[in-house]
Order: structure tokens, then C-alpha cells, then sequence
């Protein structure tokens, strides 16, 4: 797919700081600060505001270790987002989603569950992805009332107004799908019953596999945790029942070092606060462990190149 869109897949992979062929490992999960840098890359190379739109075009029904498919064997689309909503910590090991219901309707979110905030075009991809299935199955009625993000509104819409087929707010406080409850509880012809229980065991198998996570989902952890202070090598090392040469050794194996894991997560987290909580860049360098704003200042050069006030004022919207 991203090879199709004219991507230069190792030019992707050193800009991303993973190999692709790595997401074919069993049992991995993708730290939140590599699939925020994956959506960074992908969306540099590619120029395109929707890219997360377009990649989740791709339908493979064995996607999120099946659970995909498993949602299309439901009796409803009620009941198919009972089960993304059961075995969502499998497919993002960095949101969280849930429902609720109002009156006719169903509200279905998604949000972080770490400090570091999701690319706007993973959630683009989360959303597009839940409307896909919703419009699945022919004949079934129009689920989809509203589709609601949080991100600002895209230089040019008619994508997202494309995909979803229905007003699209942005600039929202949540992301979220508004849903029609009647028209997600009309049936449709389930699947094999066999077929679900294979795939649900298989897949709470590999919940257990996956629980604790690798050492690098491990160790990003520890470092977002431990902000504004600073984690040591030694400290997550013994947290790991590891030395400290192995877990370094553990991290060059993956392309990193303790202190550029460190480095990345100060990069995007500074970026969402000054993005979206309207902080100083004094507050900014403080929530970031930074003693001098100097020293804060120089680092968001390096990453972004411009001041952190020259960042702000760029941003779209802003005067």
C-alpha cells in the first residue's frame, strides 16, 4: 500500500527507526512513541493530509490478529462493537476506547491512555476503519450520524466528508463516532459459531502472550512515566531483572539508545503541550524535566527547527 503511494519504503524505515519487516514478529506491539513516528514519516514522504484515511482503504480481514474478521462474523454491528470494544487493548497497546449510549444513540471514542498523544492520523485511521466495517454489509441501514475529531480541520475536507458520508466536526472535544443504536441492532446473517470461538480463543491467547510487552515498550514506558524527572538505564534495567549491559545492548539491537528513547519521548510530548494545552514554554520545559528553559529552547530547535513560540504561532489557527 505504502510502496503503491510512491513511498520510499527504506527511506520510511530509517525515518521511522523500525524495520518493516519486524511488524511481522509475533507477539509485538508497537510503543506509542514508534507509531507516532511512523505516522510522522509516512506523512512527510507522502504529502497527503489523509493518509490515514487511505491506508485503512486496505481490507484485510485478518487485521488486529483477527479480530477484523471476527467483527464481521457478528449477528449485528452492535455486537461486532462489543467485541473490538472487548479486545481492544490487543489492537493499541497506547488507546483506549469505549462506548455509551444515549438515548437513540451510540457513542464510540477513542483516546490516549498514555501521556503521549496518538498522530492525528492514527485516530484518521482508527475512524475510517470503524466506518468501513459499519458500511460492510449492502442493505444494512446507514449507521454512522456524525464522525467527531479532536484534530484541526485539514486544509481540504472532502476526504473525510468522502469516507464518512455524514457531517464531520472538527476541532471536536472527543473523537468520536456518533452512532444510530437502531441501526446497529438490525440483523444480519452471523458466522460460523465455531469459526468465532477459534478466533476468540486465539486471541485471548495472544492477550496472555502479549501482556507484559517487549523490552522497548517496556522501556518507553518507564521513560514516559517517570517525566519530568528522568528514569536511569540501571533503575528500568532492574525493573526488567536485566543489567544494564544487556538492556543496552537489547536497545542498540532495535536502533536505540536509553538516552535517544528519552530524547524522542521530550520531542513529541513538547509538541502536544504546546499544540493543545495552551502552556508556556517555561511550563512546557518544567512538565519535561528540563532546569534551564535554554536548554529547552536549543533542544526544540534541533528537533523542529524553529523556536517553541515560532511553533505555536504556526500552527493552524492560531494569530
Amino acid at each position: 500500500m505504502l510502496e503503491a503511494r510512491g513511498i520510499d519504503l527504506e527511506l520510511l524505515q530509517r525515518e521511522w527507526g523500525m524495520r518493516l519487516a519486524t511488524l511481522r514478529q509475533p507477539h509485538l506491539r508497537v510503543p506509542s512513541f514508534l507509531a507516532r513516528r511512523f505516522w510522522e514519516a509516512a506523512r512527510r514522504l507522502d504529502g497527503d493530509e489523509a493518509i490515514g484515511l487511505e491506508i485503512a482503504r486496505l481490507n484485510d480481514p485478518g487485521m488486529l490478529q483477527g479480530l477484523a474478521y471476527l467483527m464481521q462474523l457478528m449477528p449485528d454491528r452492535l455486537s461486532a462493537i462489543e467485541r473490538l470494544l472487548h479486545f481492544w487493548p490487543l489492537a493499541s497497546s497506547h488507546s483506549a476506547s469505549s462506548a455509551e449510549i444515549e438515548g437513540e444513540v451510540l457513542r464510540l471514542r477513542v483516546w490516549p491512555s498514555v501521556a503521549l498523544r496518538p498522530a492525528v492520523e492514527e485516530v484518521d485511521f482508527w475512524a475510517a476503519r470503524q466506518v468501513y466495517h459499519l458500511k460492510s454489509f449492502p442493505g444494512a441501514p446507514a449507521a454512522l450520524r456524525e464522525l467527531r475529531l479532536r484534530r484541526r480541520p485539514p486544509a481540504d475536507p472532502s476526504p473525510w466528508l468522502r469516507m464518512a458520508g455524514a457531517p464531520v466536526v472538527f476541532g471536536a472535544d472527543a473523537d468520536e463516532l456518533v452512532l444510530d443504536l437502531q441501526a446497529l441492532r438490525a440483523p444480519r446473517l452471523p458466522g460460523s459459531a465455531a469459526v468465532c470461538a477459534a478466533l476468540e480463543e486465539a486471541l485471548l491467547v495472544y492477550a496472555e502472550q502479549t501482556a507484559e510487552g517487549g523490552e522497548l515498550e517496556q522501556v518507553a514506558s518507564a521513560v514516559l512515566d517517570s517525566l519530568p524527572g528522568e528514569a536511569s538505564l540501571e533503575q528500568v534495567a532492574e525493573h526488567l531483572h536485566m543489567t544494564p549491559r544487556t538492556l543496552h545492548r537489547t536497545l542498540l539491537r532495535e536502533g536505540w539508545s536509553f538516552s535517544s528513547i528519552i530524547d524522542e519521548h521530550r520531542r513529541l510530548l513538547a509538541a502536544d503541550l504546546l499544540r493543545d494545552e495552551g502552556l508556556t514554554s517555561g511550563e512546557v520545559a518544567d512538565r519535561l524535566g528540563y532546569r534551564e528553559l535554554s536548554s529547552f529552547n536549543r533542544a526544540f530547535r534541533r528537533w523542529y527547527g524553529v523556536t517553541p513560540a515560532a511553533f505555536r504561532e504556526g500552527l493552524p489557527g492560531q494569530a
